[in-house]
């Protein structure tokens, strides 16, 4: 077994890695009882979580409900712990008993030996983590071993649009498919002269999402029967072709020139709210005081491609999960806290504060969200969570150096310097190496 002193000689190389994935915040509130003598005779676990102040009232409430649920156990809280605070805790050999996290630490974190393993604690407790969205899930899970459990999830599956735009080019409907969306995006694209002044439609904004795209064309990027990388599968490389027909139509230098001149995302001047840009990839978090039936911005379905109608409802998800660090000192009690906070009613009191998607299955369903005026938003994306062809990237040791390697090629193959089918064998032939080292294990 690997030992926390490999974790320890990880931490500079992961520190860069996962850094990356830190939210801009502040520390939350310790949670401290005011009446300490409440404390006495209870088991004491801290909890640390990535949301700041200013977005942990959410979380807060759920500690605060656990804790007044019972009298054994009493959670202090900590917000604002990135992955950087958690690593440096749990490589010093003072981590919290219970924390959340980006999915992506996951992989590398328990093959480090710093996570503890839940498997032992299911067999026990006859817990089902089939509860769980099966996807949300399978990114918790390394080498058949279950090393946290999905608290939230975030999802692509939807495109949202401006109705407006789409009224004054007299569309009356989104694209269905990918050559509808590609067309429409034709339509809804304005120029002066050389110069873009609205676009329809821009594959990589407002960021270059490496995974999504494969994802809803069919592809996957790992042959677990075989034990070899995919990334430069048929459906993959076709992604990047079709992301790149954009470039080819509007041009390269032109899109990069009204991309510079683009409003703040989130803010008043977002594209999609003025019109400048018409459609986009639509996330749960995106424009959901502008949603509804009376809001400027419309959501459908992501298109699928016209020759693959299996793919309807497919998008891709990334959830934050919680673990137990392996040398925490309340094992027990953080379990018996973990199971509070994925229980069903749990779930959906958070996905009422926080607008989020609850990640256990029966909640999906529970008219306490669905038929709630306060969380009508996300109705779309709760019935949307159901789909059997959401997908995530497989959760590994190497996973970060993978997705950096898709991301460069990827960015190569949208400039033209290489074909999609040179970048994705690129990224094989970088990172198939690695995947062998692990197999070898």
């Amino acid at each position: 077994m690997k030992t926390l002193n490999k974790f320890s000689m990880m931490f500079l190389s992961l520190v860069l890695l996962f850094s990356l994935a830190a939210c801009n915040s502040s520390p939350s509130d310790s949670g401290k009882s005011k009446d300490s003598s409440s404390k006495k005779d209870k088991v004491e676990i801290t909890f640390w979580h990535v949301w700041s102040d200013r977005d942990a009232g959410p979380i807060k409430a759920r500690v605060e409900a656990f804790n007044k649920s019972q009298d054994e156990i009493f959670v202090k809280v900590l917000g604002n712990q990135d992955a950087t605070k958690q690593l440096t805790a749990i490589s010093g050999g003072n981590p919290p008993d219970i924390a959340l996290t980006y999915w992506n630490n996951i992989g590398p974190w328990a093959d480090a030996g710093a996570i503890e393993p839940l498997e032992d604690y299911f067999k026990k407790d006859h817990f089902d983590k089939n509860m769980f969205i099966p996807a949300a899930l399978e990114r918790m899970v390394i080498n058949d071993q279950t090393y946290g459990l999905p608290f939230t999830m975030s999802m692509a599956s939807k495109l949202m649009y401006n109705k407006k735009v789409f009224e004054e080019a007299g569309i009356t409907a989104p694209p269905e498919t990918m050559e509808e969306l590609f067309s429409y995006a034709q339509q809804l694209t304005k120029r002066d002269g050389d110069t873009i002044t609205q676009i329809g439609f821009i594959p990589d904004y407002p960021w270059l999402d490496n995974v999504f795209w494969p994802v809803v064309f069919g592809g996957s990027f790992y042959d677990s029967d075989k034990g070899v990388v995919t990334p430069n599968r048929s459906e993959n490389v076709r992604a990047i072709e079709y992301e790149r027909k954009f470039y080819d139509e509007f041009g390269i230098d032109q899109i990069s020139r009204f991309r510079s001149g683009l409003g703040t995302a989130n803010t008043e001047q977002d594209p999609l709210l003025t019109g400048k840009l018409a459609m986009m990839i639509g996330w749960e978090y995106d424009f959901k005081e502008y949603r509804g039936a009376d809001g400027p911005i419309g959501v459908a379905p992501f298109p699928y491609p016209a020759d693959r109608p299996d793919l309807k409802g497919s998008g891709m998800i990334g959830p934050r999960g919680v673990f137990i660090p392996k040398n925490a000192k309340n094992k027990e009690a953080a379990w018996t806290f973990m199971k509070y906070l994925l229980g069903k009613d749990s779930q959906i009191e958070f996905s009422i504060d926080a607008f989020t998607i609850p990640t256990v299955i029966e909640a999906l369903d529970d008219p306490r969200i669905t038929e709630n005026k306060k969380t009508e938003p996300m109705w779309e994306f709760y019935e949307a969570a159901k789909s059997e062809n959401l997908q995530g990237f497989p959760n590994s040791v190497y996973i970060n150096q993978y997705l950096q390697a898709l991301t460069e090629q990827t960015e190569k193959a949208l400039k033209g310097t290489i074909s999609a089918q040179e970048a994705m064998d690129n990224v094989k032939e970088a990172i198939q190496p690695l995947a062998d080292e692990v197999n070898s294990k």
